[in-house]
């Protein structure tokens, strides 16, 4: 049977509704651009419709599709990250036995590389493909690409990975693989919170994240996302008196906030945010920037949070980027940050992490113990 992804020909009306959906990207310029290209010019007063209509009636080649197909493609927002930490002490060779395994059996639409990278990290990037069939049929299949590091520090072994589905999907079998070499379930950490229930122990979670960074001072947080504590009442649980107590309680329950966005500056110093901090909403998310204390001294802007809030799983986080101190000043806009500066950064985030998750669990255990003097 054939491993190669299934080919098809695009029809004219698929091509004019990729041209027409992908107003932001692929703008009358463009069209006109596409034109040029194989020879054609359009007048640019031609509205968007009219230049749509006659690039998809025009013959298209293999090369044709992919330069309208790349033309639409997002601008590369880099993919948030998630990790698990396997508490057993793993090698390289190791790891490198179940890749290979899973390279050699890998299903037909996955192509998987692996690499060793230094003498404590271990590569798997494996190329893959997602549908959408709520898109054009041109556009329903997507390329995408799941790059996973095994890290091996001391007793213990990083796996960093895409916060997505496929790559949870993929690690999940990693781990089965060695699992079964070690002839035993390795203990697996990962950073949640479902543990805690009170909303101070959430939001301190993330205000000690975003203060407790190592080399790092909190300069500024932009962006924060708060959810409420309450929790769905039963009807049949209310004690009403009569239908107007009803109407009233109904009408109390719709007024309940679920969750709020805020964006700006100073966002925990704001009264806004102050105000639902009483009331028990704990953050979920964050955006925020630091400042580093030591060379090269950048503002840097990270984000976290949580992919289930009300339950406290599926932490994800990235460095968005930095800005940079040049002729005694920084920059206005955020810049790109080396490879190698953010593997630090990343590895940053996921220590102050789990150090805040324990600090959190010690200060629970010690009043629990209190209570029972």
């Amino acid at each position: 049977m054939s491993k190669s992804n299934p080919l098809y020909c695009a029809t004219d009306q698929e091509i004019f509704d990729v041209l027409m959906a992908s107003k932001l990207r692929i703008t009358e310029s463009v069209m006109l651009e596409l034109a040029k290209d194989r020879g054609i010019f359009y007048s640019p007063r031609d509205s968007r419709e009219t230049l749509a209509n006659n690039l998809s009636l025009l013959p298209q080649d293999y090369h044709d599709l992919n330069l309208i197909l790349d033309q639409r493609e997002h601008s590369g927002r880099a993919e948030k990250l998630t990790s698990i930490v396997l508490n057993t002490q793993l090698s390289i060779d190791e790891i490198k036995e179940v890749s290979d395994d899973y390279r050699e059996q890998a299903p037909g639409d996955e192509k998987v590389i692996t690499h060793q990278d230094g003498t404590n990290k271990y590569l798997v990037t494996v190329q893959y493909s997602e549908i959408d069939y709520s898109k054009n049929r041109l556009v329903q299949r997507r390329p995408k690409q799941a790059g996973i590091e095994f890290i091996i520090e001391g007793d213990k072994t990083i796996v960093r990975m895409p916060a997505n589905a496929k790559a949870k999907e993929i690690v999940h079998n990693l781990k089965e693989r060695l699992d079964g070499k070690k002839k035993t379930d390795i203990p697996a950490d990962l950073i949640e919170l479902t543990e805690f229930t009170n909303s101070e122990q959430r939001t301190e979670f993330f205000t000690s994240l975003i203060s407790k960074l190592p080399d790092f001072k909190l300069d500024d947080v932009t962006s924060v996302k708060v959810e409420s504590n309450i929790k769905e009442v039963d009807e049949n649980e209310l004690d009403l008196e009569d239908d107007q107590d009803a109407e009233q309680a109904g009408q109390e329950m719709l007024a309940l906030v679920k969750n709020v966005a805020f964006k700006g500056q100073s966002l925990l110093a704001s009264t806004e945010y102050q105000q639902l901090r009483a009331k028990g909403f704990f953050i979920t998310s964050i955006i925020w920037r630091s400042k580093q204390t030591i060379s090269p001294y950048f503002i840097v802007e990270y984000e976290a949070g949580f992919e289930e809030p009300d339950a406290g799983r599926g932490f994800k986080y990235i460095v968005r980027g930095a800005f940079h101190f040049q002729n005694r000043e920084y920059t206005k806009t955020l810049r790109p940050i080396s490879p190698e500066h953010k593997q630090q950064l990343l590895s940053l985030i996921e220590q102050t992490a789990h150090r805040t998750l324990a600090e959190i669990r010690n200060k629970v255990e010690e009043v629990a113990a209190d209570h029972t003097d």
